[in-house]
């Protein structure tokens, strides 16, 4: 198993409906059939470093790198529909877990 967690710094334009109902739902056509499980998204608010959080988890580590060595544009392309700024993303194999 592994995770990609996807985050959104303090400060950004997000319009979390538009993330939710059409974006997010995107990122499943596209990858779901790469390995991608599922994902999750979280809401920091307006105090934490970083206002929006997803996490996507994927059946392998080795999964995620072929899906990201696809580029899928489309996915990329619609990122400036919901949000003013690009994301950081921390990919990680899972170690433990309980």
């Amino acid at each position: 198993m592994a995770e990609t967690t996807v985050l959104y710094p303090k400060g950004t334009k997000f319009n979390m409906d538009y993330y939710l109902s059409s974006h997010m739902p995107l990122v499943g056509k596209h990858f779901s059939s790469k390995g991608l499980k599922g994902w999750k998204v979280l809401d920091f608010g307006k105090d934490a470093d970083f206002c929006v959080q997803a996490t996507l988890e994927w059946d392998s580590h080795e999964s995620f790198e072929k899906a990201a060595a696809t580029q899928e544009m489309e996915v990329m392309e619609d990122v400036p529909n919901f949000s003013d700024k690009q994301p950081v993303m921390l990919p990680g194999a899972i170690k433990g877990t309980s």
